[in-house]
């Protein structure tokens, strides 16, 4: 056995290391805190800022699904598929997790971008939309030829009351 010296960080913090530990704020990582608003918007502007933040979630990749969620506190968030092995989230989905982490009450508009415009629906990504709306929920499908459909969440997921 080796003698190592171990030396706790903190009261809050249960690892035991040597080595130093740099802690990041949210604002050094991008990132909103809990609890913080981030890109609030107004009613005149809600419309294009949401389709405008679910093509530029994609960034460059062409092949890309983007989402952007809207709450009923006009808070903005987006999401991207992430692929993983095993494992993967669709763009709504972190969209809508993004939202609920941030202390939102709930998802009122949805904007989804593909470029074919085919892509980016799916049951699971309804299921969060369920689980977390406000009232009713308008969901904009987009393409790069521009917008494409308009759906309501009860015409796609008929077990969803309208309450």
């Amino acid at each position: 056995m080796t003698n190592q010296k171990q030396t706790k960080l903190g009261a809050q913090n249960s690892i035991l290391s040597a080595a130093r530990v740099r802690r990041l704020s949210p604002e050094q990582l991008g990132i909103s805190a809990p609890g913080q608003q981030s890109d609030q918007i107004d009613d005149s502007d809600q419309g294009e800022k949401l389709h405008s933040a679910a093509v530029d979630a994609v960034g460059d990749d062409e092949d890309g699904i983007g989402a952007a969620v809207l709450t009923s506190d006009e808070t903005l968030h987006t999401g991207i598929p992430i692929k993983g092995e095993g494992w993967g989230t669709h763009a709504i989905e972190l969209a809508v997790s993004k939202a609920v982490s941030n202390g939102a009450d709930g998802i009122s508009s949805v904007a989804v971008y593909s470029v074919d415009g085919q892509s980016g629906l799916c049951g699971r990504c309804l299921q969060a939309l369920a689980d977390t709306r406000d009232g009713e929920v308008t969901i904009e499908v987009l393409s790069s030829e521009g917008f494409e459909n308009s759906f309501e969440l009860t015409d796609l997921t008929p077990w969803v009351s309208q309450s």
